[in-house]
């Protein structure tokens, strides 16, 4: 009887550790998700503004542009196949401006470079940014 019950408090004992294990790490885990999934949308617009570019000798003039307007803009110019996922729902965007949208396309006057910035999930504190000058790689 005793054996029986001392494996029933460790069972319990151990789920009890897997369980507050999984909720002190889940903010980590949510972070290098966001993370990952914004490197991925940001290549994928990197690859469709250089597309555009080359058609265009210019990049797309109108700045700034939320992630939502530029995928739009990409979509309809067509050097994108379909919206990647947005970095805050994990969702391909839906373009209609009513989700959370981190991404932000600027350029400079003369359409000549471009850049594409992250922010923080829940902040305006800048987490990714690549550009056609300095930030070439995600790395």
């Amino acid at each position: 009887m005793i054996k029986g019950k001392n494996i029933l408090i460790r069972g319990v004992l151990l789920v009890t550790i897997t369980a507050t294990l999984f909720f002190i790490l889940r903010p980590a885990r949510d972070q290098v998700r966001y993370e990952y999934q914004s490197k991925q949308s940001l290549l994928t617009l990197q690859q469709a503004l250089q597309k555009f570019h080359v058609d265009d000798e210019a990049y797309p003039r109108k700045t700034p542009m939320a992630g939502a307007e530029l995928i739009r803009f990409l979509l309809e110019a067509e050097h994108l196949s379909a919206p990647p996922l947005n970095p805050a729902t994990l969702l391909p965007y839906t373009l209609d401006g009513k989700e959370a949208d981190p991404i932000l396309y600027t350029t400079d006057e003369q359409a000549e470079t471009y850049s594409l910035k992250v922010v923080a999930n829940g902040s305006n504190e800048t987490l990714i940014i690549v550009d056609s000058t300095q930030h070439h790689s995600l790395e």
